[in-house]
C-alpha cells in the first residue's frame, strides 16, 4: 500500500479546488458587468459628483415692452447682503492683535524715526470694537435696518451665513464694499442676484402680473408666457480637488445660458394711462363696491390697446395691499390671527385678479346689440317692423318693466335701441325664439373662452337651451339671466360692428429673442363669421343713431362719428330686491369704419347715480376725447359745429400788444382783449391754455408789477349753459363747458365747477363746469 494519492483522488481535489475559484471568477465578472455596464451611469454620476463641480449660470428673464417700445417689465441685478460672523470676528480679532504687536514694537524700539512710524500705524489702526461699532452704524443707515438687529446678526458667531437684507441696489453694494476696504476687515459680502422691475409701477399691473421670489411668473403675462420669458439656465462644469476647491485649467466645459425672449405688446402705455386715470376718477365719484374695469381694443384685429381694473396694485411690491380701506382694516388686526391671514389672502386674490377676464357680470342693455343683430341676421324682424312699449310686458306669470315709466310708444329697432326699451327687446327675443337665440348666443362666443393670451380666463354662466322657457328667454333678451365676462362682451360686440367676424383678442403682438429676431408673430385670428356685412352695417348705423339721438346720455364727442350703447343690469343673484346694479357702456369709432372699440363696466356704484348712461358713458367720453386724436383719428366739424366750438386760448406772453391782439383775432373768433399796464410787451395773461366760450375775454398784462384785478366767483349750479355764460361774463370771467350733453336741451350745470362759489380769482379766469340733463334719456 502506498501513501501517494490515486488519480481519482487528484481529480476530486482539483474539482473541489476549482469550484471556489470559478465562483470567485464568476462573481468578479458579474460585478464588473454590473458596475461598468448595467449600473455604469449610476457609478459614473457618483464619480462625477466627487470629481466635477457644476455651477449654474442664470438666464436673464426677457423684457416686456409696450407697442411703442416702452419698458413695462424687466430684470435688473440687485444684491443680497449677508454676513459671515465667524470670519468677521476673526478679522476684528486680527485688528486687536495688530494693535498689541504695534504697541510691543514701540516699547522695544529705540530708533525715534521707526518708533514714530509704528506710532502712526497704531493711531491709524482701529480696534475690533471700534470697527464693529462703525460697521454696525454704517449698515444700519444704508440698509435701513435697526442698529440692534444689525449688531445681533453680526455677532451671531454660531453661523457662517446670515442675511442682512435682500434686493439691495448696486450703489449700496458698492458703498458697503468700500466701507469694508476702508476698515480693512472682511465678513460682510454682497452676492449679485436678479430682481423683476416694473418701471411704470401700477400701470397695467393686472395684465403684466408678477413673479415669485424665485423669478417664476405666477400672474398675468408673466405666467402665461413664462416658458418664453424665463429662458434656459447655463452651466459651467469644472474639475475639483478632494477638498472641493476648483482645479484650474485641468477641465472646464461651459454651456451658455439662453436668455429669455422679449414680449412686444399691443398695449400702448399712453392709452393705458388715459384709461386708468379716467377709471380712477369714476371710481372715486361713484364708489363701486366690486371694482370697475375697462378694455380698449381694435374690433377688426382683436389687438388689445389697453385693459385696466380699478385699484391696481404695484407689481414691484405685490404683497402691499392696494385698496386703502382693506389696508386700514388689516392694520387694525393682529398679524398672527386667523382673521388677519384670511383677509390678507382674500385681498391678494382680489387685487391680483383681472376683472376684465376673470369675473362675470350681467351685461344689461349692452347685450341688446347682440339680440338685435341676431334677429336681423335671422330675418326674424326687419328694420321697419314696429313694436309697442306700454312700460311693461307680461310673459307667462312674470311682469317685465321698462326702465322708463314713460311709454315709448311704437318703435322700430333703431328707435327701441335709442330708447333702450326692454319690452321691445323681449318681443324681438320671442320672435327669434329660444333655439335661435341660443344658437346665436353660442355663435357670438358667449359659451366659450375668447382665447385671449392671459391666464385664468373665466367662461360665462349661461342658461342652457334645455332650461330656457319663455320667461328665461325674455330676461336674456335684454341682458339679464346670463352672466358673461367683459372680454366676452366686447369681443361679441366687435363682431356685431366689424362686418360680423368673431376675432380672438390678443395682448401680445410678437415674441422676439435677445437679438430682435422674431420668434413668434401673433396674426389676427378670425374664429368665424357670425352675421353678414349688411347686418353689421345696419347695427353700426343704429348705434351711431343712439349716440346722435341722445348725446347727453351717450358717448357723444363733437366732430366724431361714434356708435355706442349703455347698459344697466340688476344683480338679482346677489340682491333679490333689484337695487344692486352694474353700470356699463360700449362705444366704437369711427362709426362707419370702426378702428377702436371700448367697454367700461362699473360694478355696483353706490353714489347718487347708477345708470350706465350716467356712470359709464362719461368715462368713454373722457377717454376717447384723448385717445382718438392720439391714434390719428381727428374730428371733422360742419359749419354749425365750428361756430359753436370753444376757443383754445394760446399763450401770447412776450408778444407785443399788437402781435398778441392779431394772434388772438386771427383765430377767427370773437375774443375780447383787455390790456393792463403801460408797456408794449405782454408779460402775463389770464387765461392761458384754456378753452373758453366765444366772446370770452383775455386779460393781457404789460407790466410785471401790475396789480391783478380780482373778482368773486358766482354759483353756477342749476344754470343752463347760456345762463352760466352770461353770469360769468358779468363778472369778467370765462366759461369752459364740459360734458357730452352741454348743448342738449334741458342741460344744466352740475356741482363740480372748478372754482368754488365765493372764491376770489383774477379777472379773465376760466371756470369749468359740467352740464348734464336732469332727466335720464337712456339706461
Amino acid at each position: 500500500m502506498t501513501d501517494r494519492p490515486s488519480a481519482r483522488m487528484k481529480q476530486r481535489l482539483n474539482i473541489w479546488l476549482s469550484l471556489p475559484v470559478a465562483a470567485i471568477l464568476i462573481y468578479t465578472v458579474a460585478t464588473i458587468f454590473s458596475v461598468s455596464i448595467k449600473d455604469g451611469k449610476k457609478w459614473q454620476s457618483l464619480a462625477n459628483a466627487q470629481q466635477l463641480k457644476s455651477t449654474a449660470v442664470s438666464a436673464s428673464r426677457g423684457t416686456i415692452y409696450d407697442s411703442n417700445g416702452t419698458v413695462l417689465s424687466q430684470s435688473a441685478t440687485v444684491y443680497t447682503v449677508y454676513a459671515d460672523p465667524l470670519m468677521l470676528k476673526e478679522k476684528l480679532d486680527d485688528n486687536d492683535k495688530k494693535i498689541e504687536e504695534l504697541k510691543g514694537y514701540i516699547a522695544k524700539e529705540d530708533d525715534a524715526s521707526k518708533k514714530a512710524t509704528y506710532q502712526q500705524r497704531l493711531d491709524a489702526t482701529k480696534s475690533g470694537d471700534e470697527c464693529l461699532d462703525e460697521l454696525v452704524e454704517f449698515l444700519a443707515l444704508n440698509l435701513e435696518i435697526d442698529t440692534n438687529t444689525v449688531r445681533e446678526k453680526l455677532t451671531k458667531t454660531d453661523t457662517q451665513y446670515i442675511v442682512l437684507k435682500k434686493e439691495v441696489e448696486k450703489t449700496v453694494s458698492t458703498a458697503i464694499e468700500d466701507k469694508l476696504t476702508e476698515l480693512g476687515i472682511d465678513g460682510v459680502r454682497c452676492d449679485p442676484t436678479t430682481r423683476r422691475l416694473y418701471p411704470q409701477n401700477t400701470l397695467a399691473s393686472v395684465v403684466l402680473g408678477h413673479t415669485d421670489y424665485e423669478g417664476n411668473g405666477i400672474y398675468g403675462l408673466e405666467a402665461y408666457y413664462d416658458d418664453y420669458l424665463s429662458g434656459i439656465d447655463g452651466r459651467i462644469i469644472t474639475a475639483k480637488a478632494s477638498d472641493g476647491t476648483e482645479i484650474p485649467y485641468r477641465y472646464k466645459q461651459s454651456y451658455d445660458a439662453q436668455d429669455g425672449d422679449d414680449l412686444n405688446l399691443n398695449i400702448d402705455a399712453n392709452i393705458q394711462y388715459i384709461l386708468e386715470k379716467e377709471l380712477a376718477k369714476a371710481v372715486k365719484e361713484n364708489q363701486p363696491t366690486d371694482r370697475a374695469c375697462g378694455i380698449i381694443m381694435n374690433p377688426k384685429t382683436g389687438q388689445i390697446y389697453a385693459m385696466a381694473t380699478s385699484d391696481p396694485y404695484d407689481p414691484n411690491e405685490p404683497a402691499a395691499i392696494s385698496d386703502e380701506k382693506t389696508a386700514a382694516e388689516l392694520a387694525g388686526l393682529d398679524e398672527d390671527s386667523n382673521d388677519y391671514k384670511q383677509k390678507q389672502l382674500d385681498a391678494w386674490s382680489l387685487q391680483w385678479k383681472n376683472k376684465a377676464v376673470s369675473e362675470t357680470y350681467n351685461p344689461g342693455s349692452v347685450f341688446k346689440v347682440i339680440t338685435g343683430a341676431s334677429a336681423l341676421e335671422e330675418k326674424a324682424i326687419t328694420l321697419n317692423d314696429t313694436f309697442g312699449c306700454g312700460t311693461q310686458i307680461q310673459v307667462e306669470d312674470t311682469t317685465f318693466h321698462c326702465w322708463s315709466t314713460t311709454d315709448h310708444g311704437s318703435q322700430d329697432l333703431a328707435q327701441a335701441m335709442l330708447n333702450s326699451c326692454n319690452p321691445v327687446f323681449i318681443q324681438i327675443g320671442m320672435k327669434l325664439g329660444s333655439e335661435k337665440f341660443c344658437q346665436y348666443y353660442n355663435a357670438f362666443g358667449f359659451n366659450e373662452l375668447t382665447g385671449i393670451d392671459l391666464p385664468a380666463e373665466s367662461n360665462s354662466i349661461s342658461m342652457p337651451l334645455s332650461n330656457m322657457g319663455p320667461v328665461q328667454l325674455a330676461s336674456s333678451s335684454f341682458g339679464q339671466t346670463n352672466k358673461v365676462t367683459p372680454i366676452q362682451m366686447i369681443t361679441a360686440y366687435s363682431a356685431a360692428i366689424n362686418g360680423g367676424y368673431l376675432v380672438t383678442p390678443q395682448v401680445v403682438n410678437s415674441i422676439t429673442d435677445e437679438n430682435g429676431n422674431i420668434v413668434k408673430k401673433m396674426d389676427t385670428v378670425v374664429r368665424r363669421q357670425v352675421i353678414s356685412e349688411d347686418t353689421s352695417a345696419s347695427m353700426r348705423e343704429i348705434l351711431e343713431g343712439v349716440v346722435e339721438g341722445q348725446p347727453g346720455s351717450n358717448c357723444y364727442i363733437k366732430g366724431y362719428r361714434i356708435g355706442g350703447k349703455s347698459g344697466t343690469s340688476q344683480k338679482m343673484d346677489e340682491d333679490s330686491t333689484g337695487q344692486t346694479y352694474v353700470s356699463s357702456y360700449c362705444a366704437f369709432a369711427p362709426a362707419d369704419d370702426p378702428e377702436i372699440v371700448m367697454l367700461v363696466m362699473v360694478d355696483h356704484p353706490t353714489g347718487e347715480k347708477f345708470y350706465g348712461s350716467q356712470v359709464a358713458a362719461p368715462i368713454c367720453v373722457n377717454v376717447l376725447s384723448d385717445v382718438l386724436p392720439y391714434v390719428g383719428i381727428f374730428p371733422e366739424y360742419d359749419e354749425s359745429e365750428l361756430a359753436d366750438l370753444q376757443v383754445s386760448v394760446p399763450s401770447v406772453q412776450y408778444y407785443t400788444v399788437e402781435e398778441a391782439k392779431k394772434t388772438l383775432e386771427d383765430l377767427g373768433l370773437e375774443v375780447k382783449v383787455k390790456v393792463k399796464g403801460e408797456g408794449d410787451t405782454v408779460v402775463k395773461q389770464t387765461p392761458v391754455a384754456a378753452k373758453i366760450e366765444h366772446g370770452g375775454s383775455v386779460v393781457l398784462y404789460t407790466e410785471a408789477n401790475a396789480k391783478e384785478e380780482t373778482v368773486t366767483v358766482p354759483e353756477l349750479k342749476g344754470l343752463t349753459k347760456e345762463q352760466a355764460r352770461a353770469t360769468l361774463d358779468m363778472y369778467g370771467l370765462n366759461l369752459t363747458a364740459e360734458g357730452s350733453g352741454y348743448e342738449e336741451e334741458g342741460a344744466v350745470a352740475q356741482s363740480d365747477q372748478s372754482v368754488g362759489a365765493g372764491q376770489s380769482v383774477p379777472m379773465g379766469t376760466a371756470v369749468s363746469v359740467t352740464f348734464a340733463v336732469t332727466s335720464v334719456g337712456s339706461q
